[in-house]
């Protein structure tokens, strides 16, 4: 079977399990769930996520991957403070000529994330914010290339070319409780180019972090969450009690 193929099967089994939790989630949940509102404590823990799309990505031999993990604290069950870290990687050849584009580097982003649903019943509708940047150095390669001047043809190679960007992003997306400490969530992220610095050899074909260079993009991740510490609803229930 074709590695996408199986990739976009494991993609497909990941959202039906996440949709399947949050139904079910959603039918535990009553009116007597404690509101957000005035009773969530302050400080609600902490947790770490890793994007299991870009590792798959990467584990099926994808041309380029972004892979990165995160990590988050709660604040009064609304605002999630958000910081992620990955390395991005790329290394395509084109369709119709034999160019070689390559680029393995670090990039961030840091933000918030709020949160909507305003009861505690274990899942979470995200609306957020990015700011991404990702320094790097990327090669071209071309084996015919052909000379303009002279018509001849020769390889030209192009290491080590500094590059970087800035960029914000849009993120919507929704979390679920799987079991005890363990949650699984996905987004969407529609991302907009801030400032572009590159060689003036050329434009990257992909930049970490951000996917295929352009002025615009969209991307997402399926994130499986570890939260750390005791969760605000159980918190509450003991004030309560």
């Amino acid at each position: 079977m074709h590695k996408s193929r199986i990739f976009n099967y494991i993609s497909l089994a990941l959202l039906s399990l996440l949709t399947l939790q949050s139904a079910r989630a959603a039918r535990r949940s009553s009116d007597s769930d404690v509101l957000i509102a005035g009773n969530a404590p302050l400080f609600g823990g902490f947790a770490v996520s890793a994007d299991l799309v870009g590792f798959s990505m990467k584990a099926f031999d994808s041309k380029f991957a972004n892979m990165e993990v995160a990590a988050r604290i709660n604040l009064l069950e609304k605002y999630f403070p958000i910081a992620e870290l990955g390395i991005g990687d790329c290394d395509k050849s084109g369709s119709e000529n034999d160019n070689h584009f390559a680029v393995t580097s670090p990039y961030f982003r840091v933000g918030m994330d709020y949160n909507f649903n305003q009861k505690l019943n274990g899942n979470r509708l995200f609306g957020g914010l990015r700011y991404g940047y990702s320094k790097y150095q990327y090669d071209f390669t071309s084996p015919d290339f052909t000379d303009a001047a002279y018509g001849t043809s020769s390889t030209l190679r192009l290491t080590d070319l500094d590059g970087r960007n800035q960029w914000l992003e849009l993120v919507v997306g929704v979390e679920t409780k799987l079991w005890s400490i363990i949650r699984l969530g996905w987004n969407v992220r529609y991302k907009f180019r801030l400032a572009q610095r590159v060689s003036e050899h050329g434009e990257p074909w992909f930049v970490p972090g951000f996917g295929k260079n352009d002025g615009t993009a969209f991307g997402g991740t399926v994130n499986l969450t570890f939260d750390i510490g005791k969760t605000a609803r159980k918190q509450i229930k003991k004030k309560t009690e």
